[in-house]
C-alpha cells in the first residue's frame, strides 16, 4: 500500500528592505512618542527637512509638525530634545498579493505640546525666576530622566552674575601687570629702524646730505688708498683699471668725469668703491676664504678695504673652529643698499630709479624696495621732468626717480602672515 505526503508548504514569503524609498527620497514613516496628551488620529502631521544641512551625518535629520487649531506638536528626530538613539526602529509591510514584506526605517520622534493662546505669554521679569523654580521643582517630581539630567546640567552652569564685577577687577589687574613690560609702538619702530641692513644714518638729520655721511659709508682711512690715479693716468682704457667692468652706470660716470678738463676726484673715488663694491658681491659664498680668487676677483684694490669690505658686509658662523665668512640675506641687502646710498651722494639724492637695475640683475620692485628702505620716495616722474626727457606719459609709466629727503621716515616694518 502506497501513500504519498500532502506538500504542506505554502507560498514562499520573500523579505525586502525599502532602500528604494530612500533613494527616490520618500520620507516616513516614524514612530512619534506623546509623553502627554496626544492629538487626535485625524490630526495629519507634516516632515520637514532642517536647513543647511549638508553633511552626511545630518541628512536624516527630520522635524515632524501638527496643528489642531489650539495645539501646536512639533517634534524632531536630533537635539536636546530627540530619544536616545539606543535602538533602531523599522516598520514590516505585508503585500498579500505577492507574499512579501518590505521593512522600511521608522525613526522615533519625541513630539511636544504647546498651547497657542499661551505661546507669546511673556513671564513677568519679576515673577521669572520664580517661574523657572516651580518648572524645575515639576521636572524633578514628574519630569523623565533625561529632564532631571537637563535641569542639574543647567543648574550647574549657572552664572552668579553678583561674582563678575569682582572678576572682572581682578582681570583687568592681571592683563595690566602682563602688558605694562611690552614694548610700545615707539620702541618697536625704533628696534626696527636699528635691524635694517642699511647704513649708518642721523634721523634727526635737517640736511639731506647729513642723513647718509659720506665718511660713515666709506671710511677715512679707505677714502685715502682708493687708487684713482690708475685711472687718471690711462689715458688709453681707463676704465680697464676698475675690477668690475660691466657696470653701465659706473662706466657712463666714469666716462664723463675724465673726459673734463678739470677732473672731480671725488666723484671718482665714489665710482670706484661701488666698483669695489660691486665686485666684491660676485665672490660666491664658497669661494670668500679663497684668498687667490678673491685677489683675481679685486685685483689691485688695497687690503685695507677688502679688509672692511669683509668687516662690514660678511658674517662668521658660530661654532666653527676654522674662521670663516659667509654672505647671509641681510648682509647681502645691505652690501646693496651700500651700493645704492652712494650713488644717491653722486646724484644729488635724486635719481633715476633704474639706473642700477641691470647691473645689479634685479627686479626693478625688488631695487625700488631697497631705495625705500633707505628712506627713500619711489615717485612717477613730474610734468617737467617728462618734458626734459622727452618721454610720453605712456613711456613714463615704467621709469621712476628715488628720491631722498628730510625729515627721515622709513616705511612701517611689514606683518607677518596669519596663524591658520
Amino acid at each position: 500500500m502506497s501513500s504519498k505526503r500532502k506538500n504542506t508548504e505554502g507560498p514562499k514569503v520573500t523579505l525586502e528592505y525599502a532602500k528604494a524609498d530612500l533613494d527616490a527620497g520618500i520620507e516616513g514613516p516614524f514612530l512619534a512618542a506623546f509623553p502627554g496628551i496626544a492629538p487626535p488620529k485625524s490630526v495629519p502631521f507634516n516632515v520637514y527637512k532642517p536647513d543647511s544641512e549638508e553633511s552626511k551625518s545630518k541628512k536624516k535629520r527630520r522635524i515632524v509638525e501638527a496643528d489642531t487649531g489650539k495645539v501646536e506638536f512639533v517634534g524632531q528626530n536630533f537635539g536636546e530634545t530627540a530619544r536616545a538613539g539606543y535602538c533602531r526602529y523599522v516598520l514590516a509591510i505585508r503585500d498579500k498579493d505577492t507574499d512579501k514584506i518590505i521593512f522600511k526605517d521608522a525613526p522615533v520622534v519625541s513630539v511636544n505640546r504647546t498651547i497657542k493662546t499661551l505661546k507669546n505669554v511673556k513671564v513677568p521679569v519679576s515673577n521669572k525666576e520664580q517661574f523657572i523654580q516651580a518648572k524645575n521643582i515639576l521636572g524633578d517630581t514628574f519630569g523623565t530622566k533625561k529632564i532631571k539630567q537637563q535641569i542639574k546640567s543647567v543648574e550647574r552652569n549657572a552664572v552668579n552674575v553678583s561674582t563678575l564685577d569682582n572678576i572682572a577687577g581682578i582681570l583687568h589687574d592681571s592683563i595690566a601687570a602682563k602688558t605694562s613690560a611690552l614694548p610700545s609702538k615707539e620702541s618697536i619702530k625704533a628696534k626696527a629702524d636699528e635691524d635694517r641692513p642699511i647704513p649708518p644714518f642721523d634721523l634727526a638729520a635737517t640736511k639731506v646730505e647729513d642723513i647718509y655721511k659720506i665718511d660713515t659709508l666709506i671710511t677715512p682711512a679707505e677714502y685715502q688708498v682708493i687708487p684713482f690715479k690708475a685711472l687718471l693716468e690711462k689715458t688709453n682704457q681707463p676704465l680697464a683699471a676698475l675690477p668690475f667692468q660691466n657696470s653701465s652706470y659706473v662706466n657712463g660716470a666714469l666716462t664723463a668725469a675724465l673726459s673734463v678738463s678739470k677732473k672731480d676726484r671725488h666723484r671718482i673715488r665714489l665710482l670706484m668703491y661701488i666698483s669695489f663694491l660691486m665686485a666684491f658681491r660676485t665672490i660666491s659664498d664658497k669661494r670668500l676664504d679663497d684668498n687667490e680668487f678673491v685677489n683675481k676677483i679685486m685685483g689691485d684694490v688695497p687690503s685695507v678695504i677688502i679688509e672692511n669690505l669683509y668687516e662690514r658686509f660678511t658674517e662668521s658662523p658660530e661654532g666653527v673652529d676654522k674662521k670663516r665668512h659667509t654672505f647671509t640675506p641681510k648682509s647681502k641687502d645691505k652690501l646693496l643698499c651700500w651700493i645704492l646710498a652712494i650713488a644717491l651722494t653722486l646724484e644729488n639724492f635724486n635719481m633715476d630709479a633704474g639706473a642700477l637695475t641691470k647691473d645689479l640683475s634685479m627686479k626693478q620692485t625688488r631695487v625700488n624696495e631697497l631705495y625705500k628702505s633707505l628712506g627713500c620716495k619711489v615717485n612717477e616722474l613730474t610734468a617737467t621732468e617728462k618734458a626734459q626727457a622727452g618721454v610720453s606719459n605712456e613711456d613714463a609709466k615704467t621709469m621712476k626717480r628715488a628720491i631722498l629727503t628730510v625729515p627721515l621716515t622709513f616705511p612701517l616694518p611689514k606683518r607677518g602672515p596669519k596663524a591658520k
